[in-house]
């Protein structure tokens, strides 16, 4: 009897050593549901972000793409134009005569300037260059 009384001890703190390891058990399996939902949740929130940023990809793309050709375009005028104005320039020798004549010399210092490093050496230039002088004589127009 004394042995079933022992049996029936070692199984009761048996019996107490598996519930409270089950609890621990449990306890653990909860914080990894937790964990792994969290973990669910940022992976969704990275999805979406990847998706938006693939989305604001594609809109630059084709913004880009927009962008090119409008520049083609732009390119292709202004090529059409410099053509026709070559043209006309070959065709007409007043207008020859008139491209060819050198500016005055006023105006050719108007654009000539030194090279500047910061807007503070322009602005020291500009303080110090000659006023512009005024007209002679008023224009016909």
């Amino acid at each position: 009897m004394r042995w079933i009384l022992a049996l029936l001890a070692v199984l009761t703190l048996l019996t107490g050593v598996l519930l409270l390891s089950n609890r621990s058990l449990q306890h653990d399996l909860t914080l990894t549901g937790q964990q792994r939902d969290a973990l669910k949740a940022q992976l969704q929130q990275r999805e979406t972000l990847i998706a938006t940023l693939n989305q604001q990809m594609r809109q630059r793309e084709r913004a880009e793409l927009v962008l090119r050709e409008n520049l083609s375009t732009a390119q292709r005028a202004m090529q059409t134009r410099e053509h026709q104005r070559q043209g006309e320039l070959h065709d007409d020798p007043q207008l020859r005569v008139w491209a060819d004549t050198a500016l005055p010399a006023a105006v050719s210092r108007l654009h000539q300037r030194p090279a500047f490093n910061s807007t503070g050496d322009y602005l020291r230039w500009l303080s110090g260059s000659q006023p512009v002088p005024g007209t002679v004589r008023a224009t016909g127009n």
